[in-house]
């Protein structure tokens, strides 16, 4: 296997990584727990010791001396090699070096790239964007809206072409948050809910701590979705999704009647609708008959 490392930074007037006949030189340190960071576990210390006729004991006075040389070319190491196979296992979990361009390590100084390790990352990122192009095809604006929700926005009044250009957004930049809150969560259709509850203030939640009234229902979402689940809370379950209808109804102000009338019989109060007052743009009633305009600037009108 050919692995490569390569400099991360550039100088930015001349764009080289080194100057000609300038090295750079990785070497062992000391770790936090004390030890001589040498990359090998006990297994590959004895496997490599015995191929090369080496002590590699973390203790050994071998590392005393070692370094890996890097100047303002690439290094290639080919891991068939045990003295490559050695300085590979060395610089793969160096402090300044990231074995991947995935991985975040703030030290790092030298990227190593193992072509087939990247292959199989990109080739996992990319079976993702498939599955969560798959299940975003199979979605309707309904379901959309309640995806969102689960995302932390708000889309009940946006637009179907809004609503669907943010969440292939959301999708194109984490598609594995997307399969595991909404593809592949058993509980999302009840996590939309709770997070409904608690934006109309039906369900109150105070960093961890959920309450519905003055009672503590749950100290995480997983536990207030199994609260809203179990049997024994039923009751509470079907006010707050009535709660919910109400407030619903309440802010569009254009509830079909029947379910107006379901929402009565249940003992939920329905307000009448609020006064609007026109602007001047709309208080110019036109004369019957080419007769004058009435101005009616300071009437008040329902909507």
């Amino acid at each position: 296997m050919r692995v490569i490392l390569r400099p991360l930074t550039r100088h930015t007037f001349a764009n080289v990584a080194k100057w000609k006949n300038c090295y750079d030189y990785l070497t062992p340190y000391w770790t936090r727990s004390g030890n001589i960071y040498t990359g090998l576990v006990k297994e590959d210390e004895i496997r490599l010791g015995n191929i090369l006729g080496l002590n590699l004991a973390p203790s050994s006075p071998y590392w005393k001396d070692y370094f890996v040389r890097v100047g303002s070319d690439d290094v290639f190491i080919e891991t068939e090699d045990p003295l490559d196979e050695l300085k590979y296992l060395f610089l793969k979990n160096h402090r300044r070096v990231k074995s991947s361009m995935f991985e975040r390590k703030a030290t790092a100084d030298y990227l190593l790239i193992n072509k087939d390790e990247e292959a199989k990352r990109e080739n996992i990122i990319n079976k993702a964007k498939i599955d969560a192009i798959s299940g975003f095809k199979q979605m309707s604006v309904t379901d959309m809206r309640k995806a969102l929700r689960l995302f932390g926005q708000n889309a009940e009044n946006a637009s179907s072409e809004l609503i669907e250009n943010t969440l292939f957004k959301i999708i194109e930049s984490n598609p594995e948050m997307f399969m595991s809150k909404w593809v592949n969560n058993p509980y999302r259709e009840m996590e939309v809910v709770l997070e409904q509850a608690i934006s109309k203030n039906i369900i109150r939640r105070n960093k961890n701590i959920y309450r519905y009234g003055s009672e503590v229902i749950a100290y995480s979402v997983q536990e207030a979705i199994d609260f809203l689940n179990n049997p024994k809370n039923q009751d509470i379950k079907i006010a707050v999704l009535n709660a919910i209808q109400a407030k619903d109804y309440i802010a569009t102000n254009e509830a079909p009647q029947e379910e107006v009338d379901k929402l009565i019989e249940k003992g939920i109060e329905i307000p009448e609708p609020k006064a609007k007052k026109l602007s001047k743009k709309e208080i110019l009633l036109p004369g019957l008959d080419g007769e004058e305009g009435v101005n009616i600037d300071k009437m008040i009108f329902t909507e």
